[in-house]
């Protein structure tokens, strides 16, 4: 039996919420590792999407002189800030974009107006998407992440806790929802629907650290 048990993971052990809590801040540390990569790399494509447009955009105006026997040999000296207020106005549309047509889902029937558009935007997007990547970044207090934890010790006793409920273990609303997003977010709960009310439930697929026992890990 002893041997059993020294072979078990310490995560797996973890009975306090302070030492969830330290555990939760290191997941939360990945995650947010995670993000900034994703976002740096996001932010490199886009670079390097725009210096790619910028010398296309530069080779179709030599062509466009070339074709229409232009006197001009060299690029116009103000078509770098041209591009640049082009790019930003194509960034600022992109934006309003998104903000009028938020949940948008692709749709088999798109008229040819609305295919360019997509295209046309493409690297307005990708530029946009580095934001939204940052929006997932979590940072959470001391506090915080001891009253994620104790919420985190109540599923594994209860299994499944109802929504209206989770004030009894954070009364601030927007602590609440701050946390709630947080554990959602990096997989560690599940929102479930009961009827006409909404529990959480711990996620199956949620890191082995995040296992609080073995009874938790077999039955959870």
């Amino acid at each position: 039996m002893a041997a059993s048990r020294s072979k078990e993971p310490p995560s797996l052990r973890l009975r306090s919420p302070e030492g969830t809590a330290l555990v939760l801040r290191g997941h939360f540390a990945r995650h947010n590792l995670r993000v900034f990569l994703l976002a740096t790399g996001t932010l490199l494509a886009a670079a390097a999407c725009w210096v790619a447009l910028y010398f296309v955009s530069c080779w179709l105006v030599v062509f466009g002189f070339a074709v229409f026997d232009l006197p001009f040999t060299r690029i116009p000296p103000g078509f770098g800030a041209l591009f640049t207020v082009t790019a930003l106005c194509a960034i600022g549309y992109a934006w309003i974009d998104q903000r009028l047509t938020p949940n948008a889902r692709p749709r088999d029937d798109k008229k040819f107006v609305e295919i360019a558009t997509e295209f046309v935007l493409a690297i307005p997007n990708m530029t946009l998407a580095v934001s939204g990547t940052l929006r997932a970044w979590l940072r959470l207090s001391d506090a915080e992440l001891l009253q994620a934890a104790e919420l985190l010790h109540r599923l594994t006793r209860e299994k499944r806790v109802p929504m209206s409920s989770v004030r009894v273990d954070i009364p601030d609303p927007a602590t609440a929802a701050h946390i709630l997003f947080a554990l959602q977010l990096t997989q560690i709960i599940d929102v479930r629907r009961d009827g006409p009310e909404y529990s959480l439930k711990l996620n199956s697929l949620r890191p082995a650290r995040l296992r609080l026992g073995g009874a938790d890990s077999a039955g959870a």
